[in-house]
């Protein structure tokens, strides 16, 4: 689905659920050191407003961005340490009782930006809210939540949570329907997220309209209005739990085109430029006023999100997927197409991961990886093992083969991508010269963006339409929480509404089902490790990159967290000033 090309990410959280023990963890990161510049502006240049103001409902990154600065989940992740741990927020403390219930306590003397005390009540209240929207409660006949996949098990049927109970003013009790290791993540994303139960009164079971100018959380901003196209607007909570932010206003300012905000950005009235062309990098790099943070070469940390070529498995069997996997050049899809702002992914876990990532996985080493440059001998030799080219020597009989000259080619393969996004219309052409070489000819399907989500989501039952209609097409994945089933599960699960590949593997099935059972972080890890060269090895889909993470702001913009793995924006801890904070 393509809701989360850019969406939010992933890091594993080592889920203590294999026993009783009670676990407080650090508060978020380092709140702002007093206003060096109360009551000024901050404007961050973005291409697109939210899509939903509903958190039940919302599943793209310009939606959550917007709602991460108001509404407060229990639990998030400290966007100031570059291993992205697992910390409290409107939570203080949990434990397991047992692997299906959960207690949490919540923290005190938190209130709602209209004064509502935020008690153990409206947490129940929210989670309650949560089950219907998402039909997580089998009662819900009107509207459900398109976020409803992630509050159910791997099944499709079972929620994961079963109820919740609020135990006096403080505490809550969440009952799972079964045990599911990744539960304290997945109430991390802001589906989970706490909205003042006085003033959304109205919508206990229905969506916050997003013509609304009333969404009201416990976060460090105010909602205060959207125009679409224009702008997103919101102003500080003097009342903020943690402390006021350091701006009395904030505006993410809408561009339809990175040149515009570029102009922009070159005349002072943007802080954070979030929609800069690669190639004017070098032009902010050169200028004094300007910040170019290139957070992955300084940390090694590249983007979590997977950017991929998705294969269809019903189509194309093992034999033909690994055929075109060796016949790309991987290092032009980086360098040449990405600009170098790109590493090469060999499977969806990023190396942002950490203990979750297989980094034994070596391209040219590690059997049945492709180099980096690619290996058309070794797709050569598979297509010679299915009858193809047997008696072929050079490249201009294969050429001829797939253009047509000198016969039919010995394959056509599709190629579905968005027309007006520049890298798949460069992978088009990059694609049809590679398989050529192999006697397999691309068929243009460039689309329409909305006839390319249809594809994605599976619109329509006849033999050409939906997933039967794709072939070889490039798209991404970034996770909603920061565990690695949220990275696998949705794309390889065969009972998955996000499975575009239509990948349905036995092995796979139960390796995804151990992992989701193990409470133990390390024999969880060691599973995802498999896990990720089963995947590699059988070319269920073809890695392509994961993006290098870089930012620019204006020189006087300081605050930490601004660039992480993850891709999540959060305006309270930034300043301005002349030099930074201790």
């Amino acid at each position: 689905m393509e809701k989360k090309n850019i969406a939010i990410t992933v890091l594993i959280i080592a889920l203590v659920a294999s026993g009783v023990g009670n676990i407080v963890l650090v508060v978020i990161g380092n709140p702002p050191s007093g206003p060096p510049s109360a009551g000024t502006t901050f404007v961050m240049a973005t291409s697109s407003g939210p899509s939903y103001l509903e958190p039940v409902n919302s599943w793209d990154s310009a939606s959550n961005d917007v709602l991460e600065q108001v509404v407060e989940t229990l639990f998030f992740w400290d966007l100031s340490d570059v291993d992205l741990p697992m910390i409290n927020v409107l939570a203080y403390s949990y434990y397991f009782v047992d692997t299906t219930t959960i207690q949490i306590r919540l923290r005190e003397g938190i209130k709602f930006h209209d004064g509502t005390e935020f008690d153990a009540a409206a947490a129940k209240w929210n989670f309650d809210r949560l089950l219907f929207l998402t039909n997580c409660s089998g009662d819900n006949t009107v509207a459900v939540a398109q976020t409803q996949s992630l509050w159910m098990n791997p099944d499709g049927v079972t929620p994961i949570i079963s109820s919740v109970t609020a135990v006096g003013d403080y505490n809550i009790t969440i009952t799972l329907s079964n045990p599911y290791a990744p539960v304290i993540s997945t109430l991390t994303y802001i589906n989970a997220g706490m909205i003042s139960p006085t003033a959304h009164a109205a919508q206990d079971e229905s969506f916050i309209p997003l013509t609304t100018d009333k969404l009201v959380g416990t976060g460090p901003y105010k909602f205060v209005s959207y125009t679409p196209s224009v702008e997103v607007r919101f102003s500080r909570w003097e009342e903020y739990w943690q402390g006021p932010g350091n701006f009395e206003t904030v505006i993410y300012a809408i561009y339809s085109d990175s040149t515009t905000a570029h102009n922009a950005y070159l005349g002072g009235t943007i802080d954070w430029n979030q929609m800069y062309a690669d190639q004017n990098l070098a032009t902010y790099e050169a200028d004094d006023d300007f910040v170019v943070y290139r957070f992955t070469e300084d940390t090694g940390k590249p983007s979590l999100v997977y950017q991929y070529i998705g294969l269809n498995n019903v189509k194309l069997n093992v034999t033909w997927r690994r055929a075109l996997a060796y016949a790309i050049n991987y290092t032009y899809c980086h360098q040449v197409i990405r600009q170098g702002n790109a590493i090469r992914a060999v499977s969806p876990i990023s190396p942002g991961f950490g203990a979750t990532y297989n980094s034994s996985i070596v391209p040219g080493v590690t059997d049945w990886i492709p180099p980096n440059d690619g290996d058309i001998a070794t797709a050569r030799s598979i297509m010679q093992s299915m009858g193809f080219g047997t008696t072929f020597t050079t490249d201009d009989e294969w050429k001829a083969i797939a253009n047509g000259s000198a016969g039919t080619p010995f394959k056509t393969v599709r190629n579905t991508y968005n027309t007006g996004n520049q890298y798949r219309e460069d992978l088009f052409v990059a694609l049809t010269n590679w398989f050529s070489l192999i006697g397999v000819a691309v068929e243009d399907d460039g689309v329409t963006f909305s006839e390319f989500l249809n594809y994605l989501n599976n619109i329509g039952t006849g033999p050409d339409e939906g997933w039967n209609h794709l072939e070889v097409y490039a798209i991404g994945w970034g996770p909603d929480y920061l565990d690695p089933y949220n990275m696998i599960d949705p794309l390889f699960n065969n009972a998955s509404t996000s499975n575009s590949a239509q990948v349905n593997d036995p092995v796979l099935q139960t390796m995804m089902a151990d992992a989701l059972a193990e409470t133990d972080a390390t024999a969880r890890a060691n599973i995802y490790k498999d896990l990720q060269y089963y995947l590699a090895s059988n070319f269920f889909h073809i890695p392509i990159y994961h993006s290098k993470v870089t930012h620019t702001w204006r020189a006087d913009i300081y605050g930490e967290g601004m660039a992480n793995a993850m891709g999540s924006t959060s305006i309270y801890p930034i300043y301005r000033g002349l030099f930074p904070l201790d």
